[in-house]
């Protein structure tokens, strides 16, 4: 008992280090959990504005190609004619 007396101070400061340790540790793990969703939800963006990208190309592409397609059926028209 006299360990205790004599040591109370430091015991209590000892004890009150590991709480906040462990409470620190299970904020980490929450917060690490969190940066895990956001990393997840952005990589799911980025994928969904490359997929918006790349669908306006193709419409490009497809708009192009059909204009080259009316300008020839329009030079066989007049060369036809």
């Amino acid at each position: 008992m006299d360990f205790i007396k004599e040591y109370w101070s430091q015991i209590f400061v000892l004890l009150g280090a590991l709480v906040a340790a462990v409470k620190m540790n299970s904020l980490v793990q929450i917060l690490r959990r969190d940066v895990d969703t956001l990393d997840k939800d952005l990589k799911r963006r980025d994928t969904y504005v490359e997929t918006v990208k790349l669908r306006a190309e193709v419409d490009q592409l497809n708009k192009n190609v059909s204009a080259l397609w009316d300008h020839l059926n329009k030079i066989k028209d007049r060369n036809a004619g």
